[in-house]
Parts: C-alpha cells; structure tokens; sequence
C-alpha cells in the first residue's frame, strides 16, 4: 500500500448514509521487458451528505506483475486489468479491515465488486479522455503502418 487516508466521522443523529465508491487504476510498462508491469489501484468512498458520516477512505496500492514469455499481448493486457485489480483489491480489503479494527464504529468491510464490471466501466470513461482518445488513435495508426524492414 503506498497511500491510506482513513478517518471516521461520528454521526450526530441516528441517520441512513448513502456511500460514493470510486475506482480507479494506471497500468505502467516496463520499456525494456514488456512482460513486466506496474498496476497502481486506487479506491475510494466517502458518504453523499453534505457533511461527512462514517468512515472516508482514499487509498493506493501498487503491484508488480509479470508473464511468461510467449503471453499474447492481449491476455496481458486483459489480466494484468481484471486480475491484477482483483488482486489488490482483495488485499486491500483485509488491510482496511485490520486497520479499523479497533476504530469506534464495527471495523470497514469494503463490499464485494465484480472486478469485470468496475474495470470496464474505467477503460470507458477513460477512453472519453482526450489523452485516452489520442492514444488510441496512435496505436491504431501503428498498427496500420507496414512493418519496417
């Protein structure tokens, strides 16, 4: 884990709290052995009052993986999203757990997600972006382009 900001905001009354979650990730190469890779998650929640109640949570977790050689590249690219996320997720859920253990409230149980669902609903708002877009749009021209000899 490289960041937890982890704080429990006493409710004043007895009230519902509806909880924002939010998800996020970089998947980062390695430019001299591409089947190394860097997947750096982010979770987050907080709740939609206009004063905060309960916990609110920001975190980072960072993990290096690795594929045998001959991996195509879009298995790669398709494990190192839905399982690399799954991963830290999972790992991040019992650290969160552990750590509020011995918090005032019942200790922070992060809710179960289908990782599928949560990563593609990232690659689409990412690929609204105009970076995410520009990317794209290099990647296909390289595709296209003949091969040199």
């Amino acid at each position: 884990m490289t960041r937890v900001n982890l704080a429990w905001h006493d409710p004043k009354e007895s009230t519902s709290v509806d909880i924002k979650h939010e998800f996020d990730y970089d998947v980062h190469r390695n430019t001299q052995q591409k089947n190394l890779f860097r997947l750096v998650f982010r979770f987050g929640l907080s709740s939609l009052t206009p004063v905060q109640v309960g916990y609110v949570l920001d975190s980072e977790i960072v993990g290096y993986f690795s594929f045998p050689e001959g991996t195509s590249e879009e298995n790669m690219q398709a494990l190192i999203r839905y399982n690399g996320c799954t991963i830290l997720y999972g790992i991040l859920r019992g650290q969160i757990a552990s750590i509020t253990g011995s918090f005032p409230n019942a200790k922070l149980v992060l809710p179960t997600v289908m990782m599928e669902e949560v990563v593609n609903a990232i690659e689409k708002r990412k690929a609204g972006t105009p970076k995410a877009a520009h990317l794209a749009k290099k990647q296909a021209k390289k595709a296209k382009s003949p091969a040199k000899k």
